[in-house]
């Protein structure tokens, strides 16, 4: 008499002729230890496989701990679909969150983004949230009333939590009024467990500046952290009395500072010295990741970039109107020469610089070869010559081989020549 074979996940077939159960009759726990060792590109699958495979893997909580959600200005994206149906599946079992908006447009005047975000937050119904990165998000060209409705769902989302480790938000450009109210309740709800907080582009700086009394209610509840050791901001909000406020209430406890400076001009009020001196002997471990995002004043970049600074990192990131312009090399020039001779210590460079010359790779190179400490360099420019690039990775190569201590990780560089 022939066997008869069931489905693996229908019945439980016993071989007869051997007496032995297959792999399909292990217990659900064994297998969830099996699943957690795949990726979540890969748990889509398996759960294509069987019913049984399905229910188990979308109703255990911790193969969805951290999940990273993305989103397209784009109504008719499939993206989007399969956004929402994640979040309605699988919203209330994850911790860490982020969330990365693509605008296929122009994002200072997209619309659809903010909509397709709020949509988000309602279907999400996180329980115990530690971790929320939201990328690029763009709220500036939404209606008042959506971007007012967002800040409602955020504000009910947010007080619900009450061990937030890490809130990020970079370019969003709230608001300053509906942007303090999301402020307020991170700030509040979190005041004992926050340890990093990273806001540069939160606000639109413009509307920020003009009011800086409104403003001051952020800068105080950043200076009530008492676990805080990352902070990434906006340089035009920055002031001489917060940066002060800041290394005596966290005198050797921030480890990390990002600064990210926008359209710098020569009216910009800059931090003074002192400031930067306090704060650096205060927090002797920290160490300073600072970006520059539009090149239109050297005398104004210079002066931000305090050799006081232990600045590790710097990002130089400009698309200019123009292809080609002297004045714009000539700076380029300048403040490569400012890093050169201000911060020989520097770790990792970062270019992301839109107009082809030969200068900017000449001044490549001798940036690799006068910061002796370099050992990292991503660039996104069009560069003029094709082998600039493979000469600056085989120099950073013979510099990671000498350096044992550093971890196995390859510097991630990209091409466009």
């Amino acid at each position: 008499m022939p066997l008869t074979r069931k489905h693996p996940c229908k019945g439980n077939y016993k071989n007869t002729t051997e007496g032995i159960n297959h792999w399909y009759n292990l217990p659900n726990d064994v297998m969830e230890n099996i699943f957690k060792y795949f990726p979540q590109k890969d748990m889509f699958r398996l759960a294509t496989v069987c019913q049984s495979w399905r229910n188990m893997i979308y109703t255990t909580p911790h193969f969805w701990r951290n999940m990273h959600l993305k989103l397209s200005c784009n109504s008719k994206s499939l993206q989007n679909k399969k956004t929402f149906w994640l979040a309605t599946k699988v919203g209330g079992f994850i911790r860490e969150l982020r969330i990365t908006c693509d605008h296929q447009h122009a994002s200072i005047g997209c619309k659809c983004m903010a909509n397709h975000f709020r949509k988000v937050l309602i279907i999400l119904q996180p329980t115990s949230l530690t971790s929320i990165k939201v990328l690029n998000l763009e709220l500036k060209g939404a209606m008042l009333s959506t971007v007012s409705n967002i800040s409602q769902v955020m504000t009910r989302m947010l007080s619900s939590l009450d061990r937030l480790h890490c809130f990020q938000m970079s370019s969003a450009q709230w608001p300053l009024k509906e942007g303090v109210k999301v402020m307020d309740t991170v700030l509040t709800v979190s005041r004992g467990t926050l340890q990093s907080l990273v806001i540069d582009g939160f606000f639109d700086t413009t509307a920020a500046t003009k009011r800086p009394a409104e403003f001051e209610r952020v800068t105080n509840g950043i200076l009530s952290l008492n676990r805080l050791t990352k902070l990434g901001i906006d340089y035009q909000l920055l002031t001489d009395s917060f940066v002060t406020a800041l290394s005596r209430s966290h005198t050797g406890q921030l480890k990390v500072l990002k600064i990210v400076a926008s359209k710098l001009e020569e009216n910009t009020p800059l931090i003074k010295e002192r400031a930067w001196l306090c704060l650096t002997k205060a927090c002797p471990e920290m160490k300073v990741a600072f970006t520059i995002d539009g090149i239109h004043s050297f005398e104004a970049i210079y002066n931000a970039l305090d050799p006081d600074l232990p600045i590790k990192k710097i990002r130089l990131r400009h698309t200019p109107k123009r292809r080609t312009g002297n004045w714009y090399l000539s700076t380029m020039v300048a403040i490569s020469v400012i890093i050169k001779n201000r911060y020989r210590h520097l770790v990792k460079f970062d270019l992301d610089i839109k107009c082809k010359h030969m200068l900017i790779d000449t001044v490549l190179l001798l940036l690799v070869k006068e910061c002796k400490e370099l050992l990292y360099v991503k660039t996104t420019a069009d560069l003029y010559y094709s082998n600039t690039m493979m000469v600056v990775d085989r120099v950073l190569q013979q510099r990671k081989r000498q350096c044992p201590e550093l971890p196995r990780k390859r510097a991630r560089t990209n091409r466009l020549l």
